[in-house]
């Protein structure tokens, strides 16, 4: 009993090193660089219908994982303040730029990140970050993930982060009625934090302002709901929720529903909360609506099973009202290099298909 008290003091203790006051929106500093992450992929589970975007690194490292092509990402926000609120009224903003390497041995990706605003109701300052990730299958169901990071905060004062995260991917064959069952875990954020960097943080003051919070672990959970249709035009209705925990000295949660058709569409409505944010007076902000198309394009030269002629273009764009005093507007666009293999493998003896019909008979 004494040794137990006495690990939860040292616990107490080593949590007080470091001071809690994120400046509002500072644990979704990664969100707000790309719409798919805006409207509710920023997930450890990959959102309702396991998104990635290279960005999806900062919440589950594991994530990529599953990337089967080389995928490029660009994209941008607008934070857009008309209310004049503490006579100040402009733009700040997020960037994202990235790319997927898939592998033999293990899935690489290298993701930029930027976000900037001065508004007294989010001050996130000025930074630009730089993730890298690595992720394989361990076993077709189960899949890890480490990151290295670094980043740069400047405007008033300026100081770097440096660190790692950790993340971990399961799925399950099967779950109920549930499809395409996720279960998320990561640990983000294990480094050097923040220490000289004046922001206003979430109690009106400049102290102890750092973010994104040390040591934050999160789980997510995401599935299909249900399905409706055939299989090339299908309606399909997904899930998921995160919960996390910064520095242990705050909860927030994220959850998302998506509606997506065939593989042509995916409308997202994703909602966030955080409970020391909530505990200030900030409010809650609204839900952010997403919008994902999805386009083909293939080669005229390309012939039946030459895949590598065909391309995918993926533009996306998403909204949400923000403290409801900002308008987050963000657009992005993913390019897929080749298409994606979901037809089984062609058995060939002798110049023909063994499934093929003989037109002789």
């Amino acid at each position: 009993m004494k040794k137990s008290l006495a690990l939860a003091a040292v616990f107490c203790a080593a949590m007080n090193l470091f001071a809690y006051n994120p400046p509002f929106g500072g644990e979704n500093l990664f969100k707000v660089s790309n719409p798919e992450l805006l409207s509710g992929a920023s997930s450890a589970s990959g959102g309702p219908f396991c998104t990635v975007v290279p960005g999806s690194i900062s919440f589950n490292p594991a994530l990529t994982s599953k990337v089967e092509r080389t995928m490029f990402n660009l994209s941008g926000t607008a934070l857009v303040d008309v209310s004049d609120s503490d006579g100040y009224s402009g733009v700040g903003g997020g960037f994202q730029a990235g790319v997927i390497l898939p592998s033999k041995w293990l899935v690489f990706t290298a993701a930029a990140e930027g976000a900037f605003s001065k508004n007294p109701l989010m001050d996130l300052g000025n930074n630009v970050g730089l993730h890298l990730g690595f992720s394989k299958d361990v076993i077709p169901s189960v899949s890890v993930g480490l990151n290295l990071y670094g980043g740069y905060y400047f405007g008033n004062g300026s100081d770097f982060t440096v660190g790692a995260d950790l993340g971990f991917l399961y799925s399950f064959e099967k779950l109920a009625f549930l499809k395409d069952a996720r279960l998320g875990i990561s640990v983000l954020n294990m480094g050097k934090p923040l220490s000289s960097y004046e922001v206003t943080g979430i109690d009106g003051s400049h102290d102890g302002a750092g973010y994104p919070g040390i040591f934050t672990p999160r789980i997510s959970f995401g599935a299909t709901l249900f399905q409706l249709g055939s299989f090339d035009k299908r309606f399909t209705c997904a899930f998921s929720s995160d919960l996390y925990f910064p520095t242990f000295q705050n909860v927030a949660w994220d959850v998302a529903l998506g509606f997506s058709y065939s593989d042509l569409f995916a409308i997202n409505v994703g909602w966030d909360g955080n409970m020391r944010e909530i505990m200030n007076d900030s409010g809650l902000s609204w839900p952010s609506v997403g919008l994902t198309m999805h386009f083909v394009i293939k080669s005229d030269s390309s012939k039946s099973g030459d895949e590598w002629k065909k391309n995918e273009i993926v533009p996306s764009v998403a909204y949400q009202n923000v403290y409801a005093e900002i308008h987050a507007i963000s657009a992005g666009v993913s390019f897929y290099m080749g298409s994606q293999d979901d037809e089984s493998p062609e058995i060939i003896l002798w110049g023909d298909s063994i499934f093929d019909d003989d037109e002789d008979e």
